[in-house]
């Protein structure tokens, strides 16, 4: 996973995937990360980010489009909106651009980049 957002943010990391499921209509990969259970769910057309523990959300990225997006944690809840610029998948490879955005106001731009090696089905 690599990350790089507006404040140059650099973020990049390597997980072992715990679970992956493939299905005709979505792949899921599931890995843990510093903040907790994290599930990828790949749809043909749009990407769903799940990730519960210290760091609780739900991310759905569908290029173009405005959804909504909720972050908790015991100290913080906030509710933004998630502007997908781009997303693109090629050789195992997930890319995403995308703007979060509070009170119509971008407060982030992020790039984000997942590849998928020995993705194991369990």
């Amino acid at each position: 996973i690599k990350s790089l957002d507006k404040f140059l943010q650099d973020y990049e990391k390597v997980f072992e995937l715990t679970k992956g499921i493939d299905l005709d209509e979505k792949k899921e990969y599931h890995y843990s990360d510093e903040y907790g259970r994290c599930k990828i769910v790949d749809y043909n057309d749009f990407v769903e980010i799940y990730r519960r523990g210290e760091i609780n959300s739900k991310q759905v990225f569908k290029v173009s489009k405005h959804t909504p997006f909720i972050y908790m944690t015991k100290q913080f809840h906030a509710k933004y909106k998630i502007f997908t610029k781009k997303f693109e998948k090629e050789n195992g490879k997930i890319t995403l651009e995308y703007d979060i955005i509070h009170n119509n106001e971008v407060i982030n731009s992020i790039n984000l980049e997942f590849q998928f090696i020995d993705v194991p089905n369990k």
